[in-house]
Formats: C-alpha cells, structure tokens, sequence
C-alpha cells in the first residue's frame, strides 16, 4: 500500500494505491508513517495559512523555499479578523520580513497583529528611504553584546516597559524598544548592533530612553521641538552613526510603497541621541520603514 499527496496553499489531497503482495503488517507500518506525515502537514498549514491566505511573509517565504518575490503580499495574521496588506522582503538578510504599514496604527486588533507577526524578537529589519530619489537602503538591528539577554519589544501606540516618546502626542505610532528602561539605567555602554557594526554610547546620566518610534503622522502634526535648540545629535551620536551603517538596495524592483515609511524618532540615553527624522541632514534619508517576522 502507498500513499500519495499532494499539497497546495489551499489544501492537501491524498489517495491510496494498494498492492496486493505487501503485508498487513507492513501496510499498518506504511499507514502509522502516513499519518504522522500528513499530520505534520496539517499543523504546518494550520500554523501558516488561514483560508488560503499565509500568515506571515515568513510562512511565504518558507512555502516557496526563498524563491518568493519582494513585494506587497495580503497576509492573514490572525484567523478571526481581517487580512491586511503588508510588504514581504524576501531576499534580504535571510528574507521572511513583514513590513508593517502606516494603517497598522489605526486597528484595534494592531498589538495582537505585531505579537503574531513578530516571532523572531532579536533581529529587526529597518528600511531608511531618501528623500529626493525615494531610493532605499537597509539596516538590520540586533541586541547590544552587553544586552543580548533582552529580546527587542514591537508595540502600538503603547511604550510600555520603556519610555515615552517625546512625539507621544501624534498619539499614533509603532515602537521599537530596544533595552528595557530598568535596565537601561545606568552609566554603561549601551546601544545595538547594526548591519553587524556596533552602535553603542556611554548614558552619562542614567537617562533610561532606548527606543526608535515610527510615527504615522495620520494628521500632519509638527513633530516635538524637544532638543531643537542643539542640534548635536544631527552631526554626531547613535542616530548618525546607525544611519552610516545603511547598505543600499539597487534593485528597484524592490523599493517599497509609501505607506511602509514613517516619521521616525530615536532616543538613547543620557547622551546618546535625541533626533526625529525632519531634522536628518546627513545622508539624505527622511523616512524608515520597520520589518518583523
């Protein structure tokens, strides 16, 4: 007896052939393999597709082997709610990637959204867009060696766990929580690991701010003045130097919708950063995009 399927996005379709010189005992062996096998299918097809449609880009880009193609995917994260449009970056950096849109912010299920999404919580891909071209260069961060213990947080319209930001008044926006704020208060080398450079920085007062946030900007607010009277961190700090580490993407296949790109502030310490991406003036970007899976 042998048993034959084959499996789509939608669903699996088996059938038998049996052939009469095989054993009982070896058809009942067969049929246990059988049933493991198609049982494995199932779960993986429960776990990664929900009425046809994948859960993730990550379950895209394993489906598919990493042949899949870059570009704006209708995924369903969750089985009892809508499907929602993001963008899949499936080449770089191991691929998988979910990008999350600026409408994200407005949904109700949006925390349930990023916590089904964002399953591998030491690695974030961050996309920096310029702004006379619309050209895009990537950015992958990971934990600071001194804090690997701590997995990045994803979170909307909340901080919690960390602190506010200072354009918390544009209400809505996706927060990036890089070291949690107790353990960040303190005289220490801080920071990330940025396309596999260190960006780091001594908190000179135990200011516990670790965090970037993306800020839809749904009303066209003016962003926060907050250290608008010294620009230092516009010439130097992690900001400037984690825009540094951006590797551009020449393939313009692959640049990316506007609705992917953010309004972006990033504060570090005690004498980190303090920046919002208006006021960037090196290297020409003006916006990032943030990508999970």
């Amino acid at each position: 007896m042998s048993y034959l399927c084959r499996w789509t996005s939608y669903e699996t379709y088996c059938w038998v052939k049996v052939k009469s010189a095989a054993t009982q005992q070896e058809n009942q062996m067969n049929f246990s393999i059988f049933l493991i096998a198609l049982w494995t299918i199932v779960q993986w097809s429960t776990a990664h597709v929900t009425d046809g449609v994948f859960r993730s880009c990550q379950g895209i880009h394993r489906r598919n082997e990493g042949q899949a193609v870059s570009g704006v995917y209708k995924i369903h994260p969750l089985s009892n709610a809508e499907p929602i449009e993001v963008y899949c970056e499936m080449a770089i950096k191991g691929g998988g990637y979910t990008f999350l849109p600026r409408g994200l912010t407005r949904r109700q299920d949006a925390q349930q959204i990023v916590d089904a999404l964002f399953v591998d919580r030491k690695n974030v891909l961050l996309k920096l867009q310029k702004k006379v071209d619309r050209s895009e260069s990537y950015t992958l961060i990971q934990p600071h060696p001194s804090f690997t213990q701590y997995d990045f947080t994803v979170l909307v319209n909340s901080y919690t766990g960390y602190t506010k930001p200072q354009s918390d008044f544009m209400i809505d926006y996706i927060f990036l929580g890089i070291i949690p704020e107790p353990n960040a208060r303190f005289r220490s080398q801080q920071g990330f690991i940025s396309n596999d450079r260190r960006i780091e920085f001594t908190n000179c007062d135990t200011n516990p701010n670790s965090l970037f946030a993306f800020m839809p900007n749904h009303n066209l607010q003016t962003p926060t003045s907050y250290h608008g009277s010294n620009l230092i961190y516009e010439r130097t700090g992690v900001a400037v130097y984690w825009r540094s580490t951006a590797i551009s993407i020449t393939n313009p296949d692959r640049m990316m919708p506007n609705e992917f790109f953010f309004l972006t502030e990033l504060h570090f310490g005690g004498c980190g950063c303090y920046t919002s991406s208006d006021r960037w003036n090196k290297f020409g970007f003006h916006a990032t995009a943030i990508g999970v899976r």
